[in-house]
């Protein structure tokens, strides 16, 4: 494709999808299905970014993404997807599950034995997620697949949902008591909500709503949406604030341009299976502040989408991570296909272009994960780890590939 195309003739449009579908079928799903598997089709704790296998603890976000990238890729690009589709439902339904208590650990052996048998709520929703897309790609365990899945939601219902002032707690012990701290990570302040826990049950609810029409899922993804837009969003910094009190305070001044361009097109997802015309105009709106608000604060003039700010509009941390150029590109371009602004089509072409030059690996296979504040590719960042997951990149390449002409 030509570096300064005509972006929105139909033959560039129709090279960029063919682009997506070839990084995805001979890049990135082949390296996944190679290299995070062992020989008895156990998932590694991850790969080295010069193809060494890691040891250490398998972890549930790693474990579900998987299924929901082999599930995925196997149902929306209509390829079949070979073992490790089976072999990763079998690590998140025997390895990752509690068979005593239910949900899923936060962290496993190699084996399956719990190392951190705590239950994250954010790991919880992408086991929706990925159990909702096997029932996609695998007719004959779809059934078994949602009845899983709808097992993990009444999990929540009984016990993750602050009935008082709305939204989700973030962490409970094994047996769903009440944890003290539940921070995703110690590099996050203690927070009684968090917005990526929020945004990930609205999306793993989004999809379970398309897959069960029921008023019990139906009556929380509306609940959450409003909650994104009432109390979330932070309209005076035109940003999702990140982490909150009980009640909603907003504890920090962080931005995160990542999370905001990913959040602005699952509202308007959402919304859509909803079916509700004014959550769907009101999620589209907002979408268009957000993509307007990421572009004129987030993106570098090489149009790579930054790590964090601050609410002063200070740049906190100019890093590249891949997911955020991922997201960076469906959000922008489902603002293009809201509102029909260019610059925001130039944007997602842009942070495309970005990823092509930069993050692909096409001697290793896959994308490096982190680039620093100079566009160098960060060595020690793993290709594969417990955050470093195929389904930001995979999950792009999927919408891009249905948004863009065939």
């Amino acid at each position: 494709m030509p570096d300064t195309p005509d972006l929105l003739s139909p033959d560039t449009l129709k090279a960029w999808r063919t682009r997506w579908r070839d990084e995805l079928l001979l890049n990135v799903l082949p390296w996944w299905r190679r290299e995070i598997f062992d020989a008895e089709g156990r998932v590694l704790a991850g790969r080295s970014n010069d193809g060494m296998a890691l040891d250490g603890p398998r972890s549930a976000v790693l474990g579900t993404r998987l299924l929901w990238t082999f599930a995925s890729a196997e149902a929306r690009l209509g390829e079949r997807a070979g073992p490790q589709l089976d072999w990763a439902w079998a690590w998140v339904r025997d390895r990752l599950t509690d068979a005593d208590h239910g949900g899923v650990f936060w962290h496993v052996d190699a084996d399956g034995r719990a190392l951190d048998d705590h239950k994250q709520v954010y790991a919880q929703a992408f086991a929706i997620y990925a159990l909702c897309a096997v029932r996609d790609a695998r007719p004959d365990v779809g059934d078994q697949a949602l009845a899983q899945a709808l097992g993990f939601f009444d999990l929540l219902q009984a016990h993750a949902f602050d009935e008082a002032d709305g939204g989700c707690w973030e962490g409970f012990t094994r047996d769903w008591q009440p944890m003290q701290d539940s921070r995703l990570s110690a590099k996050e302040p203690a927070a009684a909500k968090t917005m990526n826990t929020m945004l990930h049950v609205l999306e793993a609810l989004t999809e379970l709503l398309r897959h069960h029409r029921s008023a019990a899922v139906e009556t929380r993804l509306r609940d959450l949406l409003g909650l994104f837009v009432e109390r979330i969003w932070v309209p005076e910094q035109r940003c999702f604030g990140l982490f909150f009190s009980r009640d909603w305070r907003v504890l920090t001044p962080q931005v995160s341009w990542g999370h905001d361009i990913e959040t602005a097109w699952l509202l308007v997802r959402a919304a859509e299976v909803l079916g509700e015309e004014r959550l769907l105009q009101l999620t589209r709106g907002l979408a268009l502040q957000t993509a307007d608000a990421v572009l004129a604060r987030g993106v570098a003039p090489d149009g790579s989408l930054l790590c964090e700010g601050d609410f002063q509009g200070r740049i906190t941390d100019a890093h590249r991570h891949w997911w955020c150029q991922a997201e960076a590109v469906v959000g922008f371009w489902d603002a293009w296909q809201i509102g029909h602004d260019p610059r925001h089509a130039d944007a997602a072409w842009r942070a495309w272009r970005y990823i092509d030059e930069h993050f692909i690996d096409r001697q290793g296979g896959d994308w490096f994960k982190t680039l620093d504040d100079q566009g160098r590719v960060q060595l020690s960042t793993p290709k594969a780890g417990p955050w470093e997951c195929p389904y930001h990149h995979v999950r792009a390449g999927l919408e891009m590939i249905e948004r863009l002409p065939a």
